[in-house]
């Protein structure tokens, strides 16, 4: 689950092995999800090699759902993370779906529409104030900048709140919610409550709205990225919910065709899995959703766009901010017409079958493949979650930032790799710990 970081001081150890030689191992870092290291050698003051290698113990998620009912596979897999366990959860049932070929209903849709927006807007607001945001303001954690700006702190505490109230209002409970099921909800949000949560959303955009304001004023490292392809949905509402998935402009494949344009590997050393596009790095996530489907922002929300850097990667903290804001205007629109009334899941016929699903998770595109069995037992399972379609683009961009370093401090370069890879806000796991670097000079 995510968590604000500890305030842990960062291990630094340095040995010079021979002339012209020097390591360094920064042992722990906090304020990232997970566990990495990264690899960097310069050979004559030039950068030779960058590998990024992650090293959290394997989860096997894809084999513990393997021969089970199909019933228990969205309440297993939402245990993949609790910050996104709605993204996990609906792209789950929307595999499932897809398999027994099940329709659902337009009140079922709007209610899933709901839980993504509450999810994105959360984990945003718990990356931006709690993971980023330290670092521009000159602290070490939130705990730290609380003293100085415990407005910005409660703010940010409190927007967290309200998403948790509107997936336990839609879903059940604030982690793992249990109400959206195979074919429909368990239950519809009782009206008293929609009302409730209408207000609270009313009131507190103007929290949204300083949000925007907030990162929009940080100043950000310079780092133009070369060209590289943005992957998002694009659709009318900017949902995070349903899409056609796009790049440069145009559609680029169809769901069930993803495995013939990715290549999906396993890097030495890492437990991860790295993804390709036809051979090639590329990103998703906040920035990519505003480069690719930015016109469909809310109108409160797209004349911020204009302030964005579309090449500069750390600039997905400000993309986050806005679609926070967006999130807002797109739920305080659905609750204004809910109209939500009991009704029960669409009937199906289980059957062999293979399902292919996609959301649009906070940090980007993540993908449900099952394929079932004639009695309803799962017999093959891929998931690829947005951070490891992300990590070989952080490589890149990594390459591109600290040569132009290379003379900095080795402080000041720790410090700028540890912002470019907060800046994706990477979910290696569900603990709060980073970067152990590495630097070998020869």
């Amino acid at each position: 689950m995510k968590m604000a970081a500890k305030n842990n001081k960062s291990n630094s150890k340095a040995s010079t092995k021979g002339k012209g030689t020097r390591t360094i191992r920064l042992e722990h870092i906090t304020k990232i999800e997970g566990h990495a290291k990264l690899n960097v050698l310069v050979e004559n003051n030039r950068l030779t090699k960058v590998d990024l290698d992650v090293f959290e113990s394997a989860r096997f998620f894809e084999s513990l759902v393997l021969c089970r009912r199909y019933d228990d596979i969205s309440p297993l897999t939402s245990r993949i993370c609790g910050i996104c366990s709605p993204s996990h959860s609906i792209t789950s049932l929307m595999a499932t779906e897809d398999a027994f070929n099940i329709k659902v209903s337009e009140q079922t849709n709007t209610l899933r529409d709901l839980l993504l927006y509450a999810s994105v807007f959360q984990n945003h607001v718990l990356h931006l104030y709690m993971l980023a945001l330290p670092d521009y303001l000159g602290f070490d954690s939130a705990i730290a900048m609380a003293s100085k700006h415990k407005d910005v702190v409660l703010r940010a505490l409190n927007l967290k709140k309200l998403g948790n109230e509107l997936v336990t209002v839609v879903g059940g409970r604030e982690i793992h919610p249990f109400t959206s099921i195979i074919g429909g909800f368990s239950k519809v949000p009782e009206k008293e409550k929609v009302d409730d949560i209408l207000k609270k959303f009313k009131a507190m955009r103007k929290d949204a709205e300083a949000t925007v304001d907030l990162f929009l004023k940080l100043k950000y490292p310079k780092l133009e990225r070369k060209e590289s392809q943005a992957f998002a949905f694009i659709n009318d509402k900017h949902s995070f919910y349903r899409g056609k998935i796009n790049c440069k402009g145009e559609v680029c494949y169809s769901e069930k065709d993803y495995e013939n344009v990715f290549e999906e590997h396993i890097q030495q050393g890492s437990s991860a899995k790295f993804v390709l596009y036809k051979g090639k790095p590329f990103f998703n996530g906040a920035l990519a959703r505003l480069i690719i489907n930015g016109d469909s922002l809310s109108a409160g929300a797209k004349r911020y766009l204009d302030r964005i850097d579309f090449k500069n990667p750390f600039h997905n903290n400000a993309a986050q901010a806005i679609e926070v804001l967006h999130s807002f205007d797109r739920i305080i629109e659905i609750l204004e017409k809910p109209n939500f009334h009991d009704e029960d899941p669409v009937e199906y016929k289980v059957q062999a079958g293979r399902g292919v699903a996609y959301t649009e998770a906070p940090r980007g595109l993540l993908v449900h493949d099952y394929t079932y069995d004639n009695t309803g037992h799962l017999m093959k399972a891929n998931i690829i979650t947005p951070t490891a379609q992300n990590l070989k683009q952080m490589e890149e961009d990594l390459k591109i930032m600290i040569p132009p370093m290379l003379n900095r401090p080795e402080s000041v370069i720790k410090r700028q790799i540890e912002m470019l890879i907060r800046a994706y806000d990477p979910c290696f796991s569900c603990s709060a710990h980073f970067l152990d670097l590495k630097i070998t000079r020869k």
